[in-house]
């Protein structure tokens, strides 16, 4: 999740041993790409056309780049706040750049601020974009893969699963970048950091907000499909915090492939449900939910504050950060199964599998 809230971040974590990789000079020809301190900005604006991005009319005076439009010209971008110089209103995101865009609150640094609090250190990529699907990290190859075993599960079971993935949930280039990055990162990682064990090299997904069209067995393949294709090129573990509500209930079949997938993979784990929870601005909770939330997932987005915008804010990350940080250290340093909040969502406790 890219992290798109309307205010910007209001408490910066105190970190000192963790650091954000940047891809963008070794895009533009450096040897290598650089490590920040973990703040914010998180992440970075990954033109797709470097060329038209970085060209001298679009370049400003600090080199950053003035092309908007995020979802038409980067691969990724960076979490991002819409809220303007006044105060008053929210702008489009596709209306920020490189060059004029404020930071949002998002994951990433709130995580390795509670990493940091357990004793540990963390190097991390924030790789990311609004409003995109699964598909969007998906290779040619991988989409040839989830056509050739979902149509071999339709066949075995009788059902009429979607074969092709929509050629508009896949950006050109987008995913190939994505494992660039990913193959670059750690190259970087250890020549930067030679001296210091990477225990670890931990997949975290939260996403899953625009797939509420597929049905839990194809979106539980692309899971799969993608998995595969991260631990051929190093990570260790898959981390899963399951996906929130997001105006259509059909959201549950992504919430049961995401519990399916981390079941039945050893190395893939579900870190938190706290994403499901979170109250969602004008939703009719009476058949949503089991039992009233607890007070911690409400107001988590920024909806509830006079804005349209749906989006987790900063105490929506903050809480995630929070319920995830006792289960990766379970995970990683005392090697047992993550303890999960109890179920609340009612269609998660029905067991028939909905097409």
């Amino acid at each position: 999740m890219m992290g798109a809230s309307v205010y910007p971040p209001k408490n910066i974590a105190s970190i000192s041993r963790s650091y954000e990789y940047k891809h963008k000079p070794r895009r533009l020809g450096e040897r290598v790409g650089a490590f920040t301190l973990a703040s914010y900005p998180a992440g970075e604006f990954s033109y797709a056309d470097t060329k038209l991005a970085y060209s001298p009319e679009m370049t400003d005076i600090n080199g950053k780049s003035k092309l908007d439009d995020y979802r038409k010209n980067t691969y990724f971008c960076p979490s991002m706040s819409a809220l303007t110089d006044a105060g008053t209103k929210a702008l489009p995101f596709s209306a920020f750049s490189e060059s004029n865009s404020e930071p949002g609150p998002t994951l990433a640094p709130l995580l390795a601020a509670e990493w940091e609090k357990l004793g540990f250190s963390s190097l991390y990529a924030h790789i990311a974009k609004g409003s995109i699907c699964i598909a969007h990290y998906m290779t040619d190859d991988m989409a040839d893969e989830y056509t050739k075993r979902i149509t071999d599960y339709n066949r075995k079971n009788g059902t009429s699963y979607n074969v092709h993935i929509p050629p508009h949930q896949r950006m050109k280039g987008a995913a190939d970048y994505f494992i660039e990055k990913c193959r670059d990162f750690f190259a970087d990682a250890t020549a930067e950091f030679p001296s210091d064990e990477i225990a670890s090299r931990s997949f975290f997904w939260l996403q899953g907000e625009g797939d509420a069209d597929n049905a839990e067995k194809e979106y539980e393949i692309k899971l799969e499909i993608l998995w595969e294709k991260l631990k051929k090129i190093g990570f260790t573990h898959f981390f899963c915090i399951r996906v929130g509500f997001w105006g259509n209930e059909d959201i549950v079949n992504v919430m049961r492939a995401e519990e399916s997938f981390t079941e039945k993979t050893k190395d893939a784990f579900m870190l938190t449900r706290a994403a499901s929870y979170f109250n969602y601005a004008g939703q009719d909770e009476c058949d949503w939910f089991v039992s009233d939330n607890e007070e911690e997932y409400k107001f988590c987005r920024d909806s509830f504050y006079g804005f349209g915008n749906q989006h987790f804010n900063e105490k929506g990350f903050s809480v995630i950060a929070k319920h995830s940080i006792n289960n990766l250290y379970r995970v990683l340093i005392e090697g047992k199964d993550p303890i999960l909040e109890a179920e609340n969502i009612k269609k998660m406790l029905k067991t028939e599998v909905e097409a």
